[in-house]
């Protein structure tokens, strides 16, 4: 069975190698996850072309994901340190102590935003300070739940409204270096509201690169913005790790519910991350609530499940990825015949005709029981909306550009096929079940339909939509 949910895999010193990418894009890897909190920029850009060649190798379009550092603040010790409960601490406002016993943390100007009464999160929760007054250059807090403090742990002030911008510095020295391995996604950490998205944007075209932007949600805020920040980037993440800091922890498989259910509603691609194999850094099989949290955020409706540590630095970086896609396909047989994952998802309201069209197809696809809805596309847009009403059919998109195939990757359900060029006033439509059926995604005898929205090449936007069977050698004959 044809898996439709896609496999994000984090690239990292276990996938250097020729042969473990190739493994990983065998066992099931869609996109490549380049984490920019950790490494140097040729680090970065090397294994970007060494998954584009492995690609090329396997014979696959894959999508990269440059996933930016953000404003990730750490605690910059050198040895352990013990916090007791009552005990006071004191964090520096700069880059340097102003008492020897201070704690001095990465980008420290955020501190100026906390006042007495808010929280500040150690170690992902480990430990627990509130803050008190503000004083001759430092914050002093006290320890509510003390513990052993290892150094570069994190920081998280989940009370404390941020008004930096959307992009730190190192931020825009990581843009730099993604634009010059060629991504094709950038996602952008600790995302507060959708303003984001212009800054985002006007940061890339700066620098010459036109690439779709994601919204990593792991703030209180963009819990509470997440309407507006699913309409303003082009994808988002539920990034579970911060998010379940920030958030009461007990929040967070409601909240997943709801993004989930917020960016398909939009047509939006969604990302749930974050331990879903973690146990698989040093052992061959997940734990069993492990697997049913990945089968649990595919019943949400997800469109990609994610990989960090388990691909990045474990120690069975291959078997991750082939038991995630075991996981992801016996979900999914049961998705068949449930009616949650058919209907409209869209407000039906207004009068753009692509939702309702798009729905329309999916449904007729199962009507006729079609192996394949054929979408040749120009920007992708059209293959989106079909995929997001979840039709047991595939979704063939068939675009023009390595650039188009490799983002739609990232995309549940959607095989992306290369478009053999059409020359003014051909038809769009049989040239793309032409092209689905020499590379393999659909067979002579099956039936099939095709969605466009301009059925003739070079000629105005007539949304259509045709059924046919696919012929002896590709071609288009009566259904």
């Amino acid at each position: 069975m044809t898996r439709r949910t896609k496999i994000v895999a984090t690239l990292g010193p276990a996938t250097d190698s020729p042969d473990a990418l190739d493994a990983i894009l065998r066992a099931g890897v869609d996109v490549a996850r380049v984490n920019f909190s950790h490494g140097a920029p040729e680090e970065h850009i090397g294994r970007v072309a060494n998954f584009r060649a492995a690609a090329l190798r396997v014979g696959k379009f894959a999508a990269v994901l440059a996933d930016l550092p953000g404003p990730k603040l750490r605690v910059k010790i050198s040895s352990l340190r013990f916090l007791n409960a009552g005990d006071a601490v004191h964090f520096s406002l700069t880059n340097a102590p102003v008492d020897v016993s201070d704690l001095v943390i990465t980008e420290p100007e955020m501190l100026a935003d906390v006042r007495p009464g808010h929280r500040m999160l150690l170690d992902d929760g480990r430990l627990q300070l509130e803050a008190g007054e503000t004083n001759n250059g430092r914050v002093t807090a006290r320890v509510v739940v003390g513990g052993t403090l290892h150094p570069n742990k994190g920081l998280n002030l989940p009370d404390t409204p941020l008004t930096m911008g959307a992009l730190t510095e190192r931020d825009h020295t990581a843009l730099a270096v993604a634009a010059r391995a060629g991504v094709d996604w950038v996602a952008v950490s600790f995302v507060r509201g959708p303003e984001a998205a212009d800054e985002v944007r006007a940061a890339c075209a700066a620098l010459g690169m036109n690439v779709p932007v994601l919204a990593k949600i792991e703030r209180p805020e963009a819990v509470g913005r997440a309407g507006a920040i699913v309409a303003a980037f082009d994808a988002i993440m539920v990034a579970r790790g911060d998010l379940g800091v920030e958030l009461p922890l007990e929040r967070v498989p409601t909240v997943q519910k709801a993004l989930i259910a917020e960016a398909r509603a939009a047509g939006k691609p969604v990302i749930t991350a974050t331990d879903m194999l973690d146990s698989m850094r040093n052992n061959p099989r997940p734990t069993r609530a492990e697997a049913s949290d990945v089968a649990n955020a595919i019943f949400d409706g997800t469109d990609a499940v994610m990989l960090s540590g388990e691909t990045a630095v474990g120690s069975y970086p291959v078997d991750a990825v082939a038991c995630m896609h075991r996981i992801a396909v016996e979900t999914e047989s049961h998705l068949r015949y449930s009616r949650s994952i058919h209907g409209a998802v869209y407000d039906a309201v207004g009068d753009d005709i692509d939702d309702p069209i798009t729905l329309a197809a999916c449904s007729l696809a199962d009507e006729v029981n079609a192996a394949a809805i054929v979408t040749p596309t120009l920007s992708g847009r059209t293959a989106r909306l079909a995929a997001r009403n979840r039709p047991w059919a595939s979704v063939v998109a068939v675009a023009p550009t390595d650039a188009v195939l490799q983002r739609l990757a990232l995309v549940w359900g959607i095989t992306p096929v290369r478009m053999t060029p059409v020359a003014p006033g051909g038809d769009r439509m049989a040239t793309a079940v032409q092209d689905a059926f020499e590379a393999g995604t659909v067979a002579a005898g099956e039936r099939v339909v095709i969605l466009a929205g301009h059925p003739i090449a070079g000629g105005p936007r007539f949304p259509t939509v045709r059924v046919v069977r696919v012929g002896e050698g590709g071609t288009s004959s009566e259904p």
